[in-house]
């Protein structure tokens, strides 16, 4: 290794002019290095770029997870103030026509003197647009509630309050935001096992009303087209069990007491798998407020200050029946 020439640059003879070299070399570099650091920071990598750029995509398109799709039918469970019910249809998330509202509170007068500043002006926005409300509906007793028998249909309910003539249409998504039983119990242990009771029962009434329903609309159309499915490719066709079983939404908060509810497990005791879940970005719903179940108030802390997440849970369907519905279909071509 050369050693380090010692010395002033200024000297005379063999040394200073070496020494004044080796000077203008280590200046040049450094002002190569400046000027390439310069030109980085101006003109920045292009595969940085692109990884920047996928990473907005990204979040973009988390930020815009909606858990139903707008040509698909659903209905709103428990709703409050009717301001979920609203935001949707103003952001074109869901068709008028395939909406149905329902609140466990007993009438309109009720929700107006409960939420004096903003169910009004919901209620008549819906009311314009001709979309079936219904009050006094209990989800832990839908078909009950809906009063649903032999000479009173779902599909004679349901048309008898919309212009919009629902029709023959199957129900595909059950949608109920942030369940809550309005009791407003103190003791921990007592609030969860009740919530608990709460969330089971929707899931089993949900899927009662969802067989009920649909597999009336599959016997009808089986009738009607003798066995071919003419509408095997479209929208409201898609997403059911042939036991007519569609999706299950909820809407719950993180942390404590919601995760102690533990919505898996009693979603799995029903027979229900989880989709999939994504985060609640409240700035994808537009006038949506979450209201406390008995006053305009909001809640301790602001709905949207705290994270939230939508599950969709569907029924669970074994390899056995899987094998069946494409004996069925005619997907095995061996069988007789």
């Amino acid at each position: 290794m050369a050693r380090k020439l010692k010395g002033k640059i200024g000297s005379k003879g063999l040394k200073g002019a070496l020494l004044r070299h080796q000077a203008k070399i280590k200046m040049v570099k450094n002002i190569e290095s400046k000027q390439k650091h310069e030109l980085k920071k101006k003109t920045p990598n292009i595969n940085n770029k692109k990884v920047k750029r996928n990473q907005e995509l990204q979040k973009l398109s988390q930020e815009k997870v909606i858990p139903f799709e707008k040509n698909e039918t659903l209905m709103l469970c428990g709703e409050g103030d009717f301001s979920f019910a609203k935001s949707i249809v103003e952001q074109g998330y869901i068709e008028s026509g395939n909406l149905i509202i329902t609140s466990y509170d007993n009438s309109v007068n009720e929700l107006k003197l409960k939420y004096p500043h903003t169910f009004e002006e919901n209620y008549q926005f819906l009311k314009d647009l001709n979309i079936p409300m219904f009050f006094q509906i209990d989800v832990t007793k839908l078909v009950k509630s809906f009063k649903i028998s032999r000479n009173n249909t779902w599909f004679r309910t349901i048309n008898r309050l919309s212009d919009h003539k629902w029709g023959n249409k199957p129900l595909q998504n059950i949608l109920f935001n942030f369940p809550h039983n309005g009791k407003g119990i103190k003791d921990q242990d007592r609030n969860i096992r009740e919530h608990q009771d709460l969330v089971f029962a929707f899931f089993k009434n949900s899927l009662q009303l969802f067989n009920l329903i649909n597999t009336k609309v599959q016997d009808d159309a089986f009738r009607y087209t003798q066995g071919y499915d003419l509408n095997e490719n479209t929208p409201q066709s898609k997403k059911l069990t042939n036991e007519g079983y569609g999706n299950i939404i909820l809407s719950v908060f993180d942390g404590e007491p919601y995760d102690s509810w533990q919505i898996k497990l009693l979603a799995r005791k029903n027979g229900l798998t989880l989709s999939r879940s994504s985060k609640l970005q409240w700035q994808n719903f537009p006038g949506y407020h979450h209201r406390r179940t008995n006053s305009e108030q909001d809640t301790t802390k602001p709905a949207k200050e705290r994270d939230a997440r939508f599950y969709i849970f569907s029924k669970y369907i074994s390899n056995s029946s899987k094998r069946n519905r494409k004996s069925d279909d005619g997907s095995d071509s061996d069988s007789d």
